[in-house]
């Protein structure tokens, strides 16, 4: 069982990766739209990795409540539970944000800037989400 439950986890962590790489990418638009700093912006790049990321991240929020539902007898997850709540209408926004900056390209300014600063505040939440994973699984899992 403790196999089973090590998936969320370690999935977890390697989407956290993917969106803080996307988050890289994106920083550098970010130079060249609000800096005046001329860099170079793989925009498809950015766009797969943050979508895998974020859809990945949201996929684990259902995996992580089916296997808190299935595996473990009645937990105390508020806190977890909670951040994971706020975080799905936030990541909702972030892919289809994005999907829409990227199918419809245009020189604004305003708009990439509200998807950067929303999925910003999804990382500093799944950040949060590392810490208070990390005390569920050394208390239910370990």
């Amino acid at each position: 069982m403790t196999l089973i439950l090590s998936i969320h986890p370690v999935a977890q962590f390697g989407a956290i990766l993917l969106a803080f790489y996307a988050a890289y990418l994106g920083f550098q638009r970010t130079k060249s739209l609000h800096y005046n700093k001329t860099t170079q912006f793989l925009r498809k790049r950015h766009a797969i990795v943050g979508s895998i990321g974020l859809i990945s991240m949201l996929g684990g929020i259902a995996a992580g409540l089916f296997m808190v539902n299935r595996y473990l007898a009645s937990p105390d997850m508020g806190l977890h539970v909670a951040v994971a709540m706020i975080l799905l209408p936030l990541g909702l926004f972030g892919i289809f944000s994005g999907l829409l900056l990227y199918l419809n390209p245009k020189q604004r300014r305003f708009f990439p800037a509200i998807h950067g600063i929303n999925n910003l505040v999804v990382l500093f939440l799944a950040l949060a989400q590392i810490i208070t994973g990390i005390m569920a699984y050394l208390r239910y899992v370990l």
